[in-house]
């Protein structure tokens, strides 16, 4: 007969640790890459699932990997579903909009899909992370999420259009009664006011989704409030509203400079395209513009990245710290500094892969002799092949395609590697929770682009 001490001697320690193999998602970049190329993108659901695979297996928690066992094929399927029942009949209403009563309703049509779009976001983003949980085992025991996704993704909706939408309409009243310049500042100044309900809107969220987690039969929960987050967060609103403020000033006197400003305010519209090659000048002026405009707001995109590191390692340890699975609780030792370098050098990693593959392409092109011959008078030929395209596209999607799953690697290895959980947990009675009959792949998110690799 076991003694009374039986249950306590079950309690364990976890140690959760990340397998350092970025070399085996190298590779693997390569040839999903090929793959993609010669299915011409169709092996992409298949791609994403190996890659979660490797990186599953790599998370390890007292020794032993998560298997991660969702399929391309649940993946295609969800896109497909989604993109018929969604984006579909979307596109078709607006053909439908514009034939019916012409351009001038297609702006408010186009308004109104935006709005539906943000209304589904945290609509796709639950339902991809119940997908990815229900997916996840760990000695046969899967993970689930319980919650209402329509409850969360109204959450996600309200908490942000509401307090925008107020600041916006308390300025747009205030900017009716004065100037059309001061009108333009009150309504930029209510916007950044607007930020402020960030992190409580974050905490709210994290609270909402992490209550839901199960593992097995039992429950993560979350107890952290949003006051905490503000003494970082006054630093990372002020920086950011500097910098959007200065991106936006410069942005305003290259437009003046290169005269699309005012083109823009005489004819209403931007001038004709397709006679902009007969005037050399102005094409060179909007080229400069264009270029000078990227890279105005790429600066400040990560410069933002930059002053707000501090904010969001400081937000992420805080949910850590205020997450718990039975006695124990987590711990991220994420650092501003250390975070800050990660965004930066994925970012960089990102650039070089594009670079590259330009650069490859190029010499392809070169080596086959595809670049096509001008003809006298330096026009383009009126047919061009697209045999260049395709040599300049496939190094290009190689190259981003390894860098981009090695970056997904350094992300991954970045938190695994820092989280820990604190305290015993009872793992002999973690009992397997209900199976919530889930057939396929988070097609929203797919949809939307935000799934998580």
């Amino acid at each position: 007969m076991p003694d009374a001490g039986a249950t306590a001697n079950s309690d364990q320690p976890i140690n959760i640790t990340f397998e350092n193999r970025g070399d085996r998602l190298i590779g693997l970049g390569f040839v999903n890459a090929c793959l993609k190329i010669i299915t011409l993108g169709l092996y992409s659901f298949w791609g994403k699932t190996e890659v979660r695979r490797r990186l599953w297996s790599f998370t390890r928690i007292n020794g032993e990997p998560l298997e991660y066992t969702g399929t391309g094929k649940e993946l295609f399927l969800g896109f497909v579903i989604v993109f018929f029942a969604v984006l579909l009949p979307v596109f078709l209403g607006g053909a439908a909009v514009i034939a019916l009563f012409g351009k001038q309703a297609a702006g408010l049509y186009q308004l109104a899909a935006y709005l539906l779009f943000f209304m589904l976001l945290g609509n796709a983003m639950y339902r991809a992370q119940r997908y990815r949980m229900s997916r996840t085992r760990w000695r046969g025991i899967h993970g689930s999420l319980v919650g209402n996704p329509q409850r969360y993704g109204w959450t996600y909706f309200w908490t942000l259009a509401a307090p925008f939408l107020g600041a916006a309409l308390v300025a747009g009243i205030a900017a009716a009664a004065t100037a059309p310049t001061v009108g333009g500042v009150l309504v930029m100044l209510a916007l950044m006011a607007g930020l402020w309900v960030l992190p409580w809107r974050a905490n709210t969220l994290q609270g909402m989704i992490t209550n839901d987690m199960r593992f097995g039969d039992s429950s993560l929960t979350y107890s952290g409030s949003a006051r905490p987050l503000y003494r970082r967060y006054l630093f990372a609103w002020g920086g950011s509203a500097f910098l959007l403020l200065m991106a936006a000033t410069a942005s305003i006197l290259v437009l003046i400079h290169s005269g699309l400003a005012k083109s823009a305010i005489d004819l209403g519209q931007l001038p004709d395209f397709s006679k902009m090659p007969k005037d050399a000048p102005y094409l060179r002026s909007l080229a400069l513009a264009i270029f000078a405009l990227a890279g105005i707001w790429i600066l400040t995109l990560i410069l933002a990245a930059v002053i707000t590191a501090w904010y969001r390692a400081n937000q992420m340890n805080h949910f850590a710290k205020h997450t718990s699975f039975q006695e124990a609780r987590f711990r991220l030792d994420a650092t501003g500094r250390s975070l800050m370098w990660l965004a930066i050098s994925n970012w960089l990693i990102a650039a070089l892969g594009l670079i590259g593959g330009l650069v490859l392409g190029f010499v392809v092109l070169q080596y086959t002799g595809a670049i096509p011959d001008l003809p006298e008078g330096g026009a383009p030929a009126k047919d061009p092949s697209v045999l260049p395209v395709l040599l300049m596209a496939m190094p290009v999607i190689l190259m981003t395609g390894v860098a981009s799953t090695f970056a997904q690697f350094r992300s991954t290895r970045y938190f695994m590697s820092r989280l820990k959980l604190d305290g015993p947990v009872d793992l002999d009675n973690v009992l397997q929770g209900q199976n919530q009959g889930i057939r396929r792949g988070e097609g929203l998110a797919q949809v939307f682009d935000i799934d998580a690799f």
